[in-house]
């Protein structure tokens, strides 16, 4: 039994790679004799022609969520000193307190004054909408809920206006007109 080489190593200095690692085989180059041939790399069979896969859409990247603002700048969380950087300092931190301050005052000012438009707007609404003809909606219409319903919402006898729009006109008939057509079943 013969010993034989698996890999071939040059014996000439030409043959050398100038790197001087051990040289890749090549076709070309003679073996001693009695080697085994240098062995073969398997050739894939070709690809089958495929369109190649475009990359899935990426979606836009969400927004952030946004915490409900009220009217004052998202504090950053920083532990246990509730916003307030340890570096601060005391005049600094007074000055950042006395600004929030001004800002809950202006927000509470502006929920005052919403509040009120909305209780005035009521009044104006109670005034013009005596009890009697609460009571003849309520009559008419079956329940309360159903004739507040009715009295804000549009209607085709009173020219696509709402009965309360027609009452803060003026034209209280007109409504009473039309609560009188609804119990006698004219529609």
């Amino acid at each position: 039994m013969s010993t034989q080489r698996s890999t071939w190593i040059p014996t000439w200095p030409s043959q050398l790679p100038e790197s001087g690692t051990a040289p890749a085989p090549s076709s070309t180059a003679q073996r001693p004799p009695g080697s085994p041939p240098p062995p073969q790399r398997p050739v894939p069979p070709p690809a089958a022609q495929t369109r190649p896969t475009p990359p899935p859409p990426q979606r836009p990247a969400a927004p952030p969520p946004v915490a409900p603002s009220l009217g004052r700048p998202p504090v950053p969380p920083s532990g246990a000193l509730g916003g307030i950087a340890p570096h601060q300092s005391n005049s600094a931190v007074l000055a950042d307190l006395a600004r929030q301050a001004r800002a809950a005052r202006g927000e509470l000012q502006a929920a005052q004054e919403a509040f009120a438009r909305r209780a005035l707007a009521l009044y104006e609404t109670l005034r013009i909408v005596d009890d009697s003809l609460v009571q003849l909606a309520t009559h008419v219409l079956g329940n309360s809920v159903i004739a507040s319903a009715w009295l804000s919402s549009r209607n085709h006898h009173l020219n696509q206006r709402s009965p309360l729009e027609v009452l803060m006109v003026g034209d209280r008939e007109a409504v009473v007109n039309e609560l009188m057509r609804l119990e006698h079943g004219v529609y």
